[in-house]
């Protein structure tokens, strides 16, 4: 049997990381340009980041890294049930941003002294467009999932439960095996036949 081709794995890790890193981006990043005194929740604030507007980029990006050791730990249908699970939070982003609650805002407050000061909030579209990048790279990496997820390599028999090693320790005939015992601080000797 040939050895399953490792370049799928890694795009899906490398998209998940780049998602990660969109959204928390996405919650760094300014979503509202506020006219100078206005007042949100009893701040005087210039701008609001989407971590103030709304909670949900920071934990979705900590999805996507917590999807990233997912993948490598899981296999088979489990990988393409994670494709599943990602492409649906990828919707989800997109609906969140495109719905537009984020900037169901009131902004009317002014502080005392700026009242005479014209201006009204504007939308800065580097939030959301961080987020909805975020979004497309988790729909790419689910779908690869999803697609090629039983195909990809898992991890290798080291991280193995204990009980896979006591088996491979069983199955042990050559030399070979019984100096990679050795290096893997295994004793050949005390194994049971």
């Amino acid at each position: 049997m040939s050895e399953p081709d490792k370049r799928p794995l890694w795009i899906v890790v490398v998209l998940s990381v780049l998602a990660a890193a969109a959204l928390w981006g996405a919650s760094t990043l300014t979503w509202i340009d506020v006219p100078e005194g206005t007042v949100f929740n009893g701040e005087l604030r210039d701008d609001l980041a989407g971590d103030d507007l709304v909670s949900w980029p920071g934990p979705l990006a900590l999805l996507a890294l917590a999807a990233v050791a997912a993948v490598l730990a899981l296999r088979g249908v489990a990988r393409r049930l994670l494709g599943v699970v990602l492409v649906g939070v990828a919707v989800w982003v997109v609906v969140l941003v495109l719905g537009g609650s984020a900037y169901d805002v009131d902004l009317s407050a002014r502080a005392p002294g700026y009242d005479s000061l014209p201006g009204s909030p504007t939308k800065v579209w580097w939030g959301p467009a961080s987020a909805l990048a975020g979004a497309a790279l988790l729909a790419i990496s689910g779908v690869l999932l999803g697609w090629r997820g039983h195909r990809m390599p898992r991890m290798g028999a080291k991280y193995s439960a204990p009980g896979d090693r006591r088996e491979r320790a069983r199955s042990r005939d050559s030399d070979t095996d019984l100096w990679n015992a050795l290096s893997e601080g295994e004793d050949p000797t005390t194994r049971d036949r």
